[in-house]
């Protein structure tokens, strides 16, 4: 790049001390600095910015001979095409009988020049002639690949410096050339468009990129009317588009590559994704690992039977209500430990096309990227990418701090979730109609319920976890499937509340609902003693209630080698234990709520919701206390036409627990200290909210407000009545 700069500031020098060119004799009439040469051949250098030629010489240029480089291509990458030694065969050729001297690429402009010597008998004239006239000949039949052919009259500039060629020239002298004589001059090389004349310079639009390229390279250097002429290509304004795009408008490229990109990885990665849920679902690819599961089964003596008994009538009327076809959610509640799952996983044993999906595990996880993976593993939604998440945040980050602006290319959790939703319910559509022929598909899936998927939401909830957007999104998503009819939503839940999610996802619909309770005795003996072959003491069954969960437990403890009583005594610890950590090691009034009830349910085994209204530390909001202390999993309420009624404990094992850690006086004292506590400092503030209204009745005629002071004043004489036996209480358990 620096030669040229001295070329062109050494012909600018010359020409203006010599305007008319006199001192461009023969001998000096490249457009390169004398002092140059000079310096060359003193140091033995050779200047390869220039050809060089003698008079017993002619010099050719060959067009279309390689890739032409363009913005999107560079021509280093494309020459491996045309091969230095397959363009100089092809030269030959065109030559004849015209010996070759030199070949010098012009890669980037996609020709070459081409040196032959010239005969002492014959004429330059007559071999360029001959030369352009078999190139013609030869190329005649070609279309894309014709290859053109012109002497030079100028002196080429060998520059390999990274302009891409143009069809525009520009042309620059010193002096004034006339348009005729450019055109007729320029015209030979192809269509000219227009020529736009200028002070010092003209701009010369061919109407093809071959015409331009010809003309620079055989023209520059070339004297006309006194005036030397300096030919480069014009600067193409496209090639610096996308870089003036990227750094003038960063609020759109950013956002546009992006969008680019994401349209890409949808074309790409989609139907992947598709197919991966799809496989999920079928399960097609598990069959060595259904082979091995049934042999670890056969082979283990730790494996647990499911006893057909226990649900045989809840098992014909799920498989009935698929076979149906209503078009509507199947909603099976139970308490933790009933037996849902076992129910669903038996029935569907036989189904091919079985989807489970578990909420808790996607509620509760509070990592972005630990969520996403969780729900692609039970989606089966490969490939997926966590880490974009972290640099796509970089990237909005570094855009607002330059723009002002977030870009918006970050996706939320819930937009990532429902696109995932999305894909799962193309595949599921797909293998609801995998043996459809003809016809029309709603008329087939309603004739063949037995085609549809069937689609397992485990522990559904409507809770305000951190994720609980995924209740809200399963919901809807289930509510489509049903209405497209392409698949059978099961909902396995523990409480009536998130039935109302589900209403206002599918409304104006008669859902199918199992509620599961607990087994008999003779039930729960049966279930024991076909896992374990031997009769069992029904007093060491009895305490678990026929709470599936609660047998399943005892059964593994009994094989592991416990004896019965000390099996079910270490279950009971263990409820106690977990009763202890969950609702009581927090001192909090809602604490002292679950201690109450914890000391009631365990003398009467159920309460009544009036027994519970009415007591002191559940008077400000009843309701919302009890559900919480339901929804964490400490009791069970039984509804009346919707309203709360009978209380009982989580599971019937949860009441003899109630019973260990009330009658244990160490324990039991802890916590009644704290409970106690718990009701002084409830009934305190109760009296500091009421001795703030009185200070209002200070400047107030007390004759006015009689009623309501008595009022406030048999309040507080309430609850200062409740502290002085709860401080009485709490004297007399550290006595």
């Amino acid at each position: 790049m620096f030669s040229q700069r001295v070329l062109l500031n050494s012909f600018k020098f010359h020409f203006r001390k010599t305007p008319y060119n006199k001192v461009w004799n023969a001998n000096f009439k490249r457009l390169i600095s004398t002092d140059i040469k000079k310096a060359d051949a003193l140091l033995g250098e050779t200047n390869s910015t220039v050809i060089e030629k003698s008079k017993e010489e002619t010099l050719l240029y060959f067009d279309n001979v390689y890739p032409r480089a363009n913005l999107f291509s560079w021509y280093d990458f494309l020459s491996f095409k045309s091969t230095d030694a397959s363009v100089r065969d092809r030269i030959v050729s065109y030559a004849g009988n015209i010996e070759m001297t030199e070949m010098i690429p012009m890669k980037r402009d996609g020709g070459c020049f081409a040196k032959f010597s010239v005969p002492p008998d014959a004429k330059i004239s007559d071999i360029n002639a001959t030369i352009m006239a078999n190139t013609r000949e030869k190329n005649k039949r070609k279309i894309f690949s014709q290859v053109s052919c012109f002497p030079t009259k100028g002196i080429p500039l060998i520059e390999d410096m990274q302009r891409l060629p143009s069809k525009t020239l520009v042309v620059k002298y010193d002096g004034f050339l006339k348009e005729e004589d450019l055109y007729s001059l320029f015209r030979r090389y192809g269509q000219i468009v227009d020529i736009i004349p200028e002070t010092n310079q003209s701009t010369i639009k061919f109407k093809s990129l071959k015409g331009s390229v010809c003309a620079k390279n055989c023209v520059n250097g070339f004297t006309i009317s006194g005036c030397t002429l300096n030919i480069h290509f014009a600067k193409n304004s496209s090639s610096h588009v996308i870089q003036n795009f990227f750094f003038n408008h960063t609020r759109l490229a950013i956002p546009f590559v992006f969008a680019l990109i994401s349209i890409i990885a949808l074309l790409i990665f989609d139907p992947i994704r598709e197919l991966m849920v799809e496989l999920k679902i079928s399960k097609k690819y598990e069959f060595y690992y259904s082979y091995y599961n049934a042999l670890v089964s056969f082979f283990s003596s730790n494996s647990e039977k499911i006893d057909d008994g226990l649900y045989h009538s809840e098992i014909e009327d799920f498989q009935l209500w698929l076979e149906e076809n209503n078009n509507t959610f199947v909603v099976i509640r139970g308490p933790r430990g009933s037996g849902k799952h076992n129910l669903v996983r038996h029935a569907l044993a036989d189904r091919k096309n079985v989807l489970e999906l578990n909420c808790d595990s996607l509620v509760k996880t509070r990592i972005d990227s630990r969520f996403l993976r969780n729900a692609s593993s039970q989606l089966g939604y490969y490939p997926i990418f966590p880490w974009l998440n972290s640099f796509v945040g970089i990237i909005d980050l570094g855009v607002q701090s330059l723009t002002g602006a977030k870009s918006g290319l970050s996706e939320s959790n819930e937009k990532q979730f429902n696109t995932m939703l999305a894909t799962a319910m193309i595949s599921i559509k797909r293998l609801a109609l995998s043996d459809f022929q003809s016809g029309n598909e709603e008329d087939y899936l309603q004739q063949h319920p037995e085609a549809k998927p069937v689609i397992v939401i485990d522990r559904f909830n409507n809770k305000s976890d951190i994720n609980s957007f995924v209740y809200k999104e399963l919901a809807e998503w289930a509510a489509l499937l049903v209405q497209m009819n392409i698949a059978h939503v099961v909902f396995l839940t523990e409480a009536v509340s998130p039935v109302k999610l589900l209403t206002d996802a599918l409304p104006n619909q008669v859902f199918k609902n199992m509620v599961l309770s607990d087994a008999s005795n003779e039930i729960s003996r049966k279930y024991v003693y076909s896992n374990l072959n031997t009769e069992i003491d029904s007093k060491c069954i009895e305490p678990l209630g026929g709470r599936m969960l609660d047998l399943q437990g005892f059964v593994r403890r009994v094989k592991s080698g416990e004896h019965p009583e000390e099996a079910l005594e270490k279950m009971i610890i263990q409820g106690t234990e977990q009763i202890t950590q969950m609702f009581l090691s927090n001192p909090s009034i809602r604490s002292a709520q679950a201690w109450e009830l914890i000391e009631l349910l365990s003398d009467a085994g159920s309460l009544n919701f009036k027994d519970i209204v009415f007591r002191p530390i559940f008077k400000g909001d009843p309701e919302t206390a009890l559900l919480e202390l339901e929804r964490d999993g400490l009791i069970t309420i039984s509804r009346d036409r919707g309203m709360l009624d009978v209380i009982k404990p989580a599971k019937p094992l949860f009441q003899y627990s109630f019973k260990n850690l009330v009658s244990d006086e160490k324990s039991s004292r802890i916590l009644k200290t704290s409970y106690y506590l718990q009701i002084i400092a409830f009934e305190t503030k109760r009296i500091l909210k009421w001795e703030e209204e009185l200070k209002a009745f200070k400047e107030q005629n007390e004759k006015l407000f009689k009623s309501r002071l008595t009022y406030l004043s048999n309040k507080i004489q309430l609850s200062s009545d409740v502290i002085d036996n709860a401080e009485a209480s709490i004297k007399k358990l550290s006595a």
